[in-house]
């Protein structure tokens, strides 16, 4: 007996089309259908998230943008409801989950993929049995004809969406902090750059990633800003073609000349002593060498990319945002040439170290570019040539991962049809892959340690130094896409020997201040935004724990910019990223733990445990204990808020009296499209403005001229009367909506339509070709 099952995909050009033909599956109006592996599928998507959680001011009537104590107390949850796109396919999704037994999820393999599926499935009430297609590498047939064979119970996933739970949540308390934050800016209690302008500018955005990050901006400004240079100097010798440097054994600290720095190193501020210490040096004429130790590393080859490392190199080399980067990545993804992006791990799972899927994406990514053959030919030679012995590629570990590195697929490109971001990222990729399968380079070191019997700067005698020589003598990987110079050999030094000094100097130099953020850098920031800031330079980073998604970090930063928060200055080919005067009056005017990173980067653990959780009884119990703090603390947060605005003058809070600029622009853009008269002292009254608009929003709307204009024209084309249709703006959105749906669509948009239909190689139904409404339908579902 045939069973029976329903896949569930998230998008429709980049998932239902590709896995459709993956399965044998056709084309049968708003699904496919078929029979795979003994089993009768039908496959539908939605596009994207259908539901949505509903606003403040429907969870909460009361909660205004002008009183923060109307905020509170904060609701416990947020109930979802469909967005307009979701009330488009809700219906027949619904209807499909009525008819089904089994689900498959195959929306993406992470948070968001797994909110999307679960909440359809929440909101249709199924109660069926769920697993789980778990699409982490590309989209060509035999990735996807893989996950369907190895489909994962919906226990060892539901994870993501309760952690993805408990930061939609998370966030839909942090808007309400926006309204009590900008409540008080309005007011001019959060200094003179927030809270004015039309739109965005009138907000004052804050979140739990966007705060942090324009933290690290913002101390990154003005620790360059603060910074004081310091002169400082250092005696040299070259002995056998090498120099050391001067390297007093400690303790060191207490001299008054001398600064210590953050790696313990010590900086010598006295130029005179320094510059007396070396003749002194130069009065001696041998060193004698304590110490000369050679040995010999492994440098061992770059993983594969994770998306911020290759977020991170794009912007290095060619430039490219990181939405442009992610962007590429994933149109590269859907047609089948690259692996799953959205991944923070440059790890491969050891189950792909096997000769047959080597040699397939090697063989595939070879013929992409004539560069790309001879190294990949080397990588396949070394791993899969019979009775090979090489050892492992560091790449592959076996321990468990839901995504692995951004790789190459078994399929080739033609890059020449390709855009310049999407060229560049592939090859990056096919470069970063098949240098991991090459051999380590071999590096030599020699360490060697000298005295000089001579009195240093610290009055210590003899005068230490210390320096370390490298060659690389087998460059093994390095040399896959570059040509490496010649090596130098290393200075015959050792121990023991007495060796001629060949040169003394005085080095002088001076501290440098912090580089402002390029976007790299700050990509880079976020990833170790758990170390806690320190030193000089204002960003010593010492514990990697991130702050942020691989797939948010550009979005992040974005919303920064939009936000006016930070801008781009360029300097030379950089384009840096600076802070505002209203980002920095956001971090002034905001609590420190808004913006520090440690706090952030501990919520982002929190949602990682979450994901990671043993069970779902654990995973809720994580996410309601995530909602409670985040409750707890944005509770506390409009609570200061409250406090400000009860401290403020007298003239300040009569000022709070009257509308905000965008009600009273409402009240007055109303009144003109109704010929109403405005009431008087409206312009001074909150009060009053508000009971104008809801008296007029109430009040049944007339139809624009522009609708009047269109009802018309169908009226006369179908010869049909209007009546009263023309009074009412439903009555006559009604009568628009049952005649456009009969009309049939422009010959230009039956064109569209077949040329939609042709490059996404599916047919086009009848009724695109008669009904305006379901022509309009397949062009949306098939976009260029």
């Amino acid at each position: 007996m045939t069973s029976r099952a329903l896949i569930l995909c998230e998008k429709h050009s980049d998932q239902a089309d590709k896995i459709a033909p993956a399965l044998g599956l056709t084309r049968s109006g708003s699904a496919y259908t078929g029979t795979w592996n003994g089993v009768s599928l039908t496959l539908v998507w939605a596009a994207g998230h259908l539901l949505a959680p509903v606003e403040p001011s429907e969870v909460s009537p009361e909660a205004n943008w002008r009183d923060p104590r109307s905020l509170l107390p904060l609701p416990t949850a947020f109930p979802q409801t469909p967005t307009d796109r979701g009330k488009k396919y809700l219906g027949n999704l619904k209807k499909e989950l009525s008819q089904a037994s089994e689900v498959w999820l195959a929306t993406d393999p992470d948070r968001e993929g797994e909110a999307i599926g679960y909440e359809i499935l929440q909101y249709a009430k199924y109660r069926g049995t769920v697993k789980r297609m778990w699409l982490t590498g590309s989209m060509e047939a035999a990735d996807v004809q893989a996950a369907a064979k190895r489909l994962r119970n919906a226990g060892e996933t539901i994870s993501f969406w309760r952690a993805q739970q408990a930061r939609a949540n998370a966030d839909g308390f942090w808007q309400y902090l926006v309204r009590a934050y900008t409540a008080t800016a309005r007011l001019g209690l959060m200094g003179s750059d927030l809270a004015k302008g039309e739109g965005k500018a009138g907000v004052v955005s804050a979140g739990r990633v966007q705060s942090a990050t324009l933290g690290l901006v913002v101390t990154r400004d003005r620790a360059i800003e603060t910074f004081v240079p310091v002169d400082h100097y250092q005696a040299k010798i070259t002995l056998g073609g090498g120099e050391l440097t001067y390297s007093p054994a400690p303790p060191i600290a207490g001299a008054s000349s001398i600064q210590l720095q953050d790696d313990g190193k010590p900086m010598f501020l006295d130029r005179a002593a320094m510059l007396a210490f070396t003749k002194r040096l130069e009065a001696a004429d041998t060193a004698s060498i304590l110490e000369a130790e050679t040995k010999q590393t492994a440098k061992h080859p770059p993983l594969p990319y994770s998306l911020t490392a290759l977020q991170r190199d794009m912007s290095k080399l060619y430039g490219l945002t990181a939405t442009q980067t992610l962007k590429a990545a994933d149109s590269m993804r859907s047609d089948g040439y690259l692996t799953y992006p959205r991944t923070e791990h440059g790890e491969l799972p050891a189950s792909l170290y096997n000769r047959n899927d080597l040699l397939a994406i090697l063989g595939g990514a070879a013929k992409a570019d004539d560069a790309l053959m001879a190294p990949a030919r080397q990588a396949g030679r070394r791993h899969c040539m019979e009775g090979t012995e090489a050892p492992r590629p560091r790449c592959f570990t076996d321990k468990p991962m839901n995504h692995h590195g951004i790789i190459p697929t078994r399929k080739t490109p033609d890059l020449s049809a390709r855009t310049e971001a999407e060229r560049k990222v592939y090859l990056a990729c096919a470069k970063q892959f098949i240098q991991a399968l090459l051999p380590a380079a071999t590096v030599e070191a020699l360490s060697v340690s000298a005295s000089i019997d001579v009195e240093d700067v610290l009055e210590r005698q003899p005068a230490l130094f210390a320096g370390t020589f490298k060659r690389i003598i087998d460059h093994g990987w390095m040399t896959a896409f570059e040509a490496q110079k010649a090596q130098n050999d290393l200075p015959p030094l050792v121990a023991g020997a007495s060796i001629p000094i060949e040169a003394v100097r005085l080095h002088e130099a001076r501290t440098e201040p912090p580089k402002h953020f390029t976007l790299h850098d700050l990509l880079s920031a976020m990833l170790n935004a758990g170390r806690h800031v320190d030193g000089e330079d204002a960003a010593a980073l010492r514990k990697a724990e991130g702050i942020g998604t691989p797939a948010t970090r550009d979005t992040v930063i974005q919303t920064l910019f939009d936000r006016e928060y930070i801008a781009t200055k360029r300097k030379g080919k950089q384009q840096l990223i600076v802070s505002t005067p209203r980002g920095r009056a956001f971090i002034d005017h905001t609590p420190t733990e808004l913006s520090d990173v440690r706090v952030t980067a501990a919520w982002e653990r929190q949602l990682d445990a979450i994901q990671n959780a043993p069970n779902d009884t654990a995973a809720k119990q994580g996410r309601d204990a995530f909602i409670t703090a985040q409750r707890d603390f944005i509770t506390t947060r409009i609570n200061e808020a409250i406090d400000i605005m009860d401290n403020a003058p007298e003239a300040v809070m009569e000022a709070a009296n009257g509308p905000t600029e965008n009600m009273l622009s409402a009240a007055r853009k109303i009144a003109a499209a109704r010929s109403l008269t405005l009431p008087e002292g409206i312009e001074n009254s909150f009060d009053l403005c508000r009971a104008f608009l809801d008296e007029v929003m109430q009040q049944t709307p007339p139809p624009t001229d522009k609708m009047k204009a269109l009802a018309m024209r169908l009226a006369e084309e179908n010869e049909v009367t209007l009546n009263g249709e023309l009074t009412s703006f439903k009555e006559c959105k009604a009568f628009i909506d049952k005649y456009m749906q009969t009309k049939a669509p422009t010959a230009k948009m039956i064109a569209a339509a077949e040329s939609a239909a042709k490059r996404y190689r599916v047919q086009l139904p009848e009724a695109a070709r008669t009904s305006i409404q379901e022509c309009r339908m397949f062009l949306n579902e098939h976009p260029r």
